[in-house]
């Protein structure tokens, strides 16, 4: 329970659920609605409706935007549900928002449907606002409803900008993903076009300014930098997060070390001589890997008293999920992954069909393989 509340407050406040899928308003967003009031409050304000009006509209508005955000990202819940994969959570934050879903078995093709249809929705809620605000004879109403549309309008369309961490990024990336065979090749294509977009976001207002007769105030600039700072991050992250895809797209056999089983009730004085050159690890009587051997530990027990000394004495024991099943075809990226859910160091991994221990994965030397894939990379 208090695991829960810790989880809870690490995305925000809960405000509800989606099909089983909590919804998080993030600690970040009551700033991007204060700017809101305070930017579009005095640009619509009238004299006739007194002085609050203006900021009254432009909260309204904020709470508008608010919904449009949680509908995009319903959207893309929905959709990673309709495919299969279960879906962790829908945040709200200062940067719109995120959904967060299990993507281990994912393809090309889900990866563009989920991306697409947060746009979409958008695009349909801006049809659904002007729609509306041509049938409204209130003008409050028509003033908002005018402004979501817009902004939903608006929204949409950068975000199908084909450009890493945007929607349109996760498109092309899924595009060259489907048509290479490689995912990380996809992140990287997809991540350097996010630092176009970035770079041309900021460029637009500039040159947008200075078309319009002047150079652009640098107030008018802050927000098109924040946005492009953000851009940029992400597709910094997406073009690092492919290099390490592609560089890791081996077979995870080729990481694994030699890994010899023994009962945990063997005498050490059975052990001298054994297995050169591999790992060991202590069985239990059903044959399960308990944990690893420490070699330090065994060198500690006297000759004398190693007849009396069990495997079991010197074994740093593992928790149970350290032992991993992975078909005979799986690719390092697989066992990372497992690796790193499992929040496992060590692992002893073992055929998905046949259950055969296949070798010992250390996370140490994965670490070390990777990274010299990727200083290989680098120098090309």
């Amino acid at each position: 329970m208090s695991t829960r509340a810790r989880s809870d407050a690490a995305h925000g406040w809960r405000i509800g659920s989606l099909v089983g899928t909590p919804v998080y308003l993030g600690r970040s967003w009551p700033v991007i609605a204060l700017v809101i009031v305070v930017l579009f409050g005095p640009n619509l304000s009238r004299p006739d409706r007194g002085a609050s009006y203006g900021y009254l509209l432009a909260a309204g508005y904020a709470v508008l935007l608010l919904a449009s955000v949680l509908v995009h990202e319903a959207a893309h819940a929905l959709a990673a549900r309709w495919r299969g994969h279960p879906v962790s959570r829908i945040v709200a934050d200062v940067w719109g928002g995120h959904t967060v879903y299990d993507a281990t078995r994912s393809s090309p093709t889900t990866t563009a449907l989920v991306a697409l249809v947060g746009p979409l929705s958008n695009l349909l809620l801006a049809a659904l606002g002007w729609a509306l605000r041509s049938v409204t004879a209130n003008d409050t109403a028509q003033t908002l409803l005018g402004i979501v549309a817009f902004a939903n309008l608006l929204v949409g369309l950068f975000n199908l900008l084909p450009g890493l961490p945007l929607d349109g990024g996760q498109i092309v990336s899924a595009l060259v993903w489907r048509a290479t065979g490689s995912k990380g090749r996809g992140l990287v294509a997809a991540g350097w076009l996010g630092r176009v977009v970035a770079v041309a976001t900021v460029g637009w207002f500039v040159v947008r300014g200075l078309l319009e007769g002047g150079a652009p105030q640098v107030f008018d600039l802050l927000w098109p930098v924040a946005i492009a700072f953000f851009l940029w991050q992400g597709a910094t992250a997406a073009v690092r997060a492919g290099q390490i895809h592609v560089a890791s797209a081996g077979r995870a056999t080729d990481v694994l070390e030699p890994l010899v089983l023994v009962p945990g009730s063997l005498p050490l004085s059975e052990l001298d001589g054994a297995a050169p050159g591999a790992w060991l690890a202590a069985a239990d009587p059903s044959g399960w890997p308990l944990g690893i051997v420490d070699a330090e530990s065994v060198a500690q027990v006297p000759m004398e008293s190693r007849d009396r000394t069990t495997v079991a004495a010197v074994t740093l024991t593992q928790p149970p999920a350290w032992v991993l099943a992975l078909p005979a075809d799986a690719v390092l990226t697989d066992l990372i992954r497992a690796m790193s859910e499992g929040e496992l160091s060590l692992a002893v991994v073992v055929d998905e069909s046949t259950r055969d221990v296949r070798g010992l994965a250390r996370a140490e030397r994965i670490n070390d393989v990777v990274g010299a894939q990727l200083a290989r990379r680098g120098r090309r």
